[in-house]
């Protein structure tokens, strides 16, 4: 199959994993005993815009801590840039994640970026430190919905089996992690899978795993977990604003529950954007609190809107930084 049929078939079924889920959605909003057409004007009219701003301004910290974690990792890669530049490179790839199709496309940019201004000769120290950076908040938020679930949800007979999910996950994200740090483990996973895996991707994946040994450190560990919670509990708190926009009136302990689980099937690059499956799950949890369909997915609509306007600061320095490399260059001819 050549790339070109390849990368078709590829977005074709994420269009399909996309819309059909999407379908779903609407269908079981227009559903709703009493549903009607002006219920999503008055949801407009009705909203409270105070508490998106504090969202936006949640987001934004919550970004410049994030930045903060992935300079730490970066400098375990030998890899030693000014706080101030990564932000720029760091908000550029929130613009490329939100306004490409797919949801990887602003690390890919990320890792291009580090390796062009990093003074590195190859994508192996970017690529390390962009990877972990995501996977360990992602790991982090897997976490916090353990945490919360066990708090407040573990004696709720509707809400305890959301827990076994995320204790999956969080078992997958410890094999996972042995697997990238244990230099034993590692050879003995590529020996298992000999002879299904091609000899260069063992190879790759070896590769990397050295470089991961540069992340076994106590004292980083307590810091990016620092970060981490930081980060990620602002984060979550973006969705409990923009409920509040809505005038949903519902514990913030529901968001740290179900907020992680969505935010990390929507971090699958199965769908364009995340779209469709994010808002499926969203309304099948919310669904429990007692929040009505169309509030739940305007919860995660607002959320992600505001992460659009928060990414435009990015395309401000993609195309400032842009303008400068050309007056650069005509500069030197």
């Amino acid at each position: 199959m050549s790339p070109r049929i390849k990368a078709t078939v590829v977005f074709f079924l994420k269009c399909l994993v996309t819309v059909v889920p999407a379908y779903f959605v609407y269908k079981n909003i227009t559903s709703t005993p009493g549903w009607d057409s002006s219920d999503l004007e008055s949801l407009f009219f009705r909203m409270n815009y105070w508490p998106l701003i504090i969202a936006s301004g949640c987001l934004v910290v919550s970004n410049f801590t994030g930045c903060y974690q992935w300079k730490l990792l970066l400098e375990r890669q030998k890899v030693r840039m000014p706080y101030f530049q990564l932000v720029k490179l760091y908000f550029v790839g929130l613009f490329f994640n939100n306004f490409m199709p797919g949801n990887v496309g602003g690390d890919v940019k990320k890792v291009y970026d580090i390796r062009m201004q990093g003074g590195q000769t190859s994508i192996g120290a970017g690529f390390t430190a962009t990877f972990f950076d995501r996977l360990f908040g992602l790991f982090f938020l897997n976490v916090l919905a353990l945490v919360v679930g066990v708090l407040f949800f573990i004696y709720d007979p509707e809400q305890r089996w959301f827990l076994l999910p995320s204790l999956w996950v969080f078992l997958g994200f410890c094999a996972f992690f042995a697997a990238l740090f244990s230099r034993r483990l590692g050879r003995i996973l590529s020996k298992g899978t000999s002879k299904i895996l091609p000899m260069r991707i063992q190879e790759r994946f070896l590769r990397m795993q050295e470089r991961f040994q540069s992340f076994r450190e106590g004292r980083l560990w307590w810091h990016i977990t620092l970060l981490s919670a930081f980060t990620q509990v602002l984060r979550v708190l973006v969705h409990f604003f923009c409920g509040l926009a809505l005038g949903l009136d519902i514990a913030v302990s529901w968001y740290f529950f179900y907020i992680p689980m969505v935010a990390v099937v929507s971090a699958l690059p199965v769908s364009i954007g995340g779209f469709g499956p994010r808002e499926l799950l969203a309304q099948s949890l919310f669904a429990k609190a007692g929040v009505p369909s169309l509030e739940s997915v305007f919860i995660q609509l607002l959320a992600y809107l505001t992460s659009l306007i928060v990414s435009l600061l990015g395309a401000f320095f993609f195309l400032t930084g842009k303008v400068a490399r050309v007056e650069s260059a005509s500069t030197v001819k």
